[in-house]
């Protein structure tokens, strides 16, 4: 992930919010869909999650793979979105083109969508993908077309201001992120450090026993993060925190997916709680609260 030029984000709201939706209805569920998954978990795909305290955060990488989904699957149909000057006969492009146009990304279209194909053609034969005429012609077209663009730069532009808008929005939700981090637990629980081999031998040294990560102090910019997100107050009780102790004390960062139940160490997997509730709640998984603080 390409490291923020400053601490200000412009926000477009291209889509956040149905990106958003995707993303939680996934985390309520996420066994419900474990096929579409396989890209994030199989082939050891879990230990890009593994090292502590990444600003490419477990949400981060998540919703950049729902957002990669997404607009694959706008060009089984296609999904269209107008262009240019006539509003009676435009030309189409695909979501993914309007997207890096509203961020600045492009100047112009990369691509138009063909136009329909004429009657005929045999479905599934060999000439479907490059005859005008075959009946998947459109559907293909727009499949190539992205299949490509995604090892460009301008994509992964556009996927870094999806996913930090996202991210924006979606901090916020404790509830949402603690079934993102006990969904991955799962996975980090069942890794040993013989499954590791000669180019991921650091890895080991993250674990104080297979299964369980090493206790990392969070970083100063999570702590303020976490801090910041929850009001400086205890998310159970409501405690303020924030004229009672240092303000970045370590102690009352818990960790929502504890470590002892594979919990990682991530920004994501963090809540403010008080002596009394960190106590209380132990190694235990609970829900975290849904209660915040009014704007006004």
């Amino acid at each position: 992930m390409r490291a923020k030029k400053n601490e200000w984000l412009t926000h477009e709201y291209f889509r956040t919010y149905r990106i958003a939706n995707a993303v939680d209805t996934i985390m309520r569920d996420p066994f419900s869909h474990l096929r579409h998954l396989e890209g994030l978990t199989v082939n050891d795909g879990i230990y890009d999650f593994l090292p502590h305290w990444q600003k490419d955060s477990a949400l981060h990488k998540f919703i950049r793979y729902v957002a990669d989904e997404i607009l694959m699957n706008d060009t089984d149909g296609p999904t269209r979105v107008p262009f240019g000057p006539d509003p009676v006969h435009p030309d189409w492009i695909l979501p993914v083109d309007a997207a890096m146009l509203q961020y600045g990304i492009i100047d112009e279209p990369l691509f138009f969508i063909p136009d329909e194909p004429a009657p005929g053609g045999t479905p599934g034969s060999a000439s479907d993908a490059s005859e005008p005429n075959g009946p998947y012609h459109v559907v293909n077209a727009c499949y190539d077309y992205l299949l490509n663009l995604r090892w460009t730069q301008v994509y992964e532009d556009l996927m870094s201001r999806i996913t930090d808008e996202v991210f924006y929005v979606m901090f916020l939700n404790r509830r949402a992120l603690a079934n993102l981090n006990q969904f991955l637990s799962g996975y980090v629980e069942e890794v040993t450090s013989d499954g590791f081999n000669a180019d991921e031998a650091s890895l080991a040294d993250l674990f104080v026993r297979d299964g369980e990560l090493k206790r990392v102090r969070p970083t100063m910019w999570a702590r303020r993060a976490v801090f910041y997100r929850d009001r400086g107050r205890c998310t159970s009780c409501g405690t303020d925190l924030s004229g009672l102790i240092d303000t970045l004390s370590v102690g009352n960062y818990d960790h929502m997916v504890p470590l002892a139940r594979g919990g990682l160490n991530d920004v994501t997997n963090l809540q403010l709680l008080c002596e009394n509730c960190n106590s209380k709640k132990s190694d235990n998984i609970e829900d975290p609260s849904n209660r915040y603080r009014r704007w006004y």
